[in-house]
């Protein structure tokens, strides 16, 4: 293995972030791959082109890793966090990997322990099988690479924290195996809200209901024909003008449901409204956006948003108008949403995170994102490992003995 000598400009990656619109990059250098690492706005916009071409060339199915959210992400939350996300090219100058990283702050300012996490893990934002992106091709190489360069950032960081990420990922098991090979020791949490439950979607949409609970199927025909008697149609929009235009019936609708259930959503804080604006703007206009209306007479009365990428579509988020519940509107979004994606091709359903009833009555299968986190023996890792764990005997003893039903995002309601 050889390396090429480290290029930093560490008076960049320690400025605030209105400062980082200057070029700032690491290099490093295994084999015939070279790592560098993109720490501004502008770096990352540079990139772009070569991460889409990426994403497409392998075939991710997650949306959480396209550019297009990751970017829109970091523009909206990054608060005086820094960006350290690592590009591998190979000896052509192709883009082989992105390791899409960031080094967020404590929220005791200097004091506290700084973490390595994957961009786009927020409280209010949900995103899920967060991972590499990374061509089989040059699979080792490139992770050896990251973990290379990852390990040249030390100073910039204390503990590693990867969050809500792909537990059955064989490039995320191989970049763990990597850390703890230059010293690092590994603690996986899983939680309930961390089980995804999906469908693997048949040819037909007849074929699919023939395979789930016999109530489900009768309610779901029974309350569809109730709704088209009363002059309910089903419309799908992915053409980035519909959605502009009707992307706000989602929260809208999405407002009313949580008025009428007298609870709160945190699709509606601050900030919230605005970044997904962005990021439905740039998935749509990479036709990934996707929005389906139950509506009559023009009038929307229920929304789903989703995302298509490759043949997955992603349930992200939806609303309904209450004063529409006696004939299970939500239950006929669903259903409809279902078949529309068989329709138009997906292989598979993703409800993303949460166990709930609404999603496991349509689902027939559950995968598991967990939280990696990963220490040395620095005082402030450490520190981080005991509040971790912490952390984690809490949400234990919380599951063991529920005193009230608290979920962290609200795609965990039930429709």
């Amino acid at each position: 293995m050889r390396e090429t000598e480290l290029i930093t400009q560490s008076s960049v990656l320690d400025a605030e972030p209105a400062a980082l619109l200057q070029t700032a990059h690491s290099q490093c250098g295994t084999g015939n791959v070279s790592a560098t690492c993109v720490t501004t706005v502008s770096t990352l916009e540079q990139l772009s082109p070569d991460w889409k071409e990426l994403y497409q060339r392998i075939g991710c199915r997650n949306p959480f890793l396209s550019v297009e959210w990751m970017t829109a992400w970091w523009r909206h939350w990054s608060d005086l966090n820094r960006l350290l996300i690592i590009a591998v090219r190979n000896s052509l100058g192709r883009l082989v990997a992105v390791a899409p990283f960031y080094i967020r702050r404590s929220r005791l300012g200097g004091w506290g322990p700084r973490a390595l996490c994957f961009v786009g893990t927020h409280e209010l934002i949900g995103a899920y099988h967060l991972n590499l992106l990374v061509d089989p091709e040059y699979e080792p190489l490139a992770i050896e690479a990251i973990v290379n360069l990852v390990k040249q950032h030390r100073a910039e960081w204390d503990y590693v924290e990867l969050s809500l990420s792909d537990k059955t990922s064989p490039a995320l098991g191989r970049l763990c195996d990597l850390l703890r090979c230059i010293g690092l020791s590994e603690k996986v949490i899983q939680t309930q809200t961390a089980l995804c439950p999906y469908v693997e979607l048949p040819s037909s949409f007849e074929e699919y209901l023939k395979s789930i609970g016999r109530n489900i199927r009768y309610n779901f025909r029974r309350r569809r024909r109730a709704l088209e008697r009363e002059g309910v149609e089903f419309v799908a929009l992915r053409e980035a003008s519909e959605l502009h235009e009707k992307f706000d019936e989602l929260f809208r609708l999405h407002r009313l449901r949580f008025e009428h259930k007298q609870e709160h959503s945190s699709f509606l804080k601050p900030g919230v409204y605005e970044f997904h604006v962005d990021a439905m703007s740039r998935l749509a206009e990479a036709r990934m956006a996707m929005l389906f209306l139950l509506q009559v007479r023009g009038k929307a009365i229920a929304a789903l948003y989703g995302f298509s990428a490759g043949k997955t579509f992603s349930f992200y988020q939806a609303g309904m108008d209450p004063a529409w519940s006696r004939l299970s509107v939500g239950l006929v979004m669903m259903g409809c949403s279902i078949e529309e994606a068989i329709r138009s091709g997906h292989e598979e359903y993703d409800f993303l995170c949460g166990t709930n009833p609404y999603k496991l009555q349509w689902a027939n299968k559950v995968r598991h994102d967990v939280m990696t986190c990963l220490f040395d023996c620095r005082a402030r890792s450490q520190w981080a490992r005991l509040r971790i764990g912490l952390i984690d005997r809490l949400r234990a003893l919380k599951r063991q003995y529920p005193f009230r039903n608290t979920r962290r995002f609200e795609q965990d309601e039930p429709l």
